[in-house]
């Protein structure tokens, strides 16, 4: 009996044994990245080919031009708006969500004494809702980084809705052509 014992002792030590070690450390979360400069923005969006109901999409063109205004910047950054230009390219349609849309985007950048400074930024589109469904809210992320000029290498994040008045009349009466959109935009390190 005393054998059998001290083995079943020794499994219940061995099956206990995970249970009673310390759990592993968990690494601290990452820091939230610095926001550089915030600001409010507004702009419209231009398709070619104009977006159809086609739920495959088509490969199109999206030019975008934005203003960033109202803009507040950490000190030394100085920057008080930005206008924001260029194409993106990928899947698009009317019913639903984008797919690979990305390119370059032109950034100008204007300081609170007029003076400007300019960047390249490549940017990628999220888009959430159905464009040809006016009850449904439509809204748009965007996120990408400098690759070129002022502030290479910092970080960039859009986010906004997206004016839904004749969105579905275009998309169902040969095509959407443009779209107007605003919320907010930061850059960040």
């Amino acid at each position: 009996m005393g054998k059998k014992s001290g083995i079943l002792g020794a499994a219940m030590t061995l099956l206990a044994a995970p249970l009673l070690t310390a759990p592993p450390a968990q690494a601290a979360p990452a820091p939230a990245p610095e926001t550089l400069l915030s600001c409010d923005m507004s702009g419209k969006a231009s398709f070619a080919p104009a977006l159809s109901l086609n739920p495959a999409g088509q490969r199109t063109r999206v030019n975008v031009t934005a203003d960033a205004t109202g803009c507040s910047s950490r000190s030394g950054l100085d920057i008080t708006s930005a206008r924001l230009t260029g194409a993106m390219t990928g899947h698009m349609s009317c019913s639903s969500p984008p797919r690979d849309v990305n390119g370059d985007i032109e950034i100008t950048w204007t300081r609170a004494d007029g003076s400007t400074a300019k960047s390249t930024a490549n940017f990628a589109l999220d888009l959430r809702g159905d464009l040809s469904n006016p009850s449904e809210p439509i809204t748009g992320t965007f996120t990408g980084q400098n690759t070129d000029g002022a502030f290479k290498g910092n970080k960039h994040r859009g986010q906004g809705r997206i004016d839904s008045s004749g969105l579905a009349r275009g998309c169902f009466t040969g095509g959407l052509e443009s779209l107007n959109f605003n919320g907010s935009y930061r850059m960040t390190k």
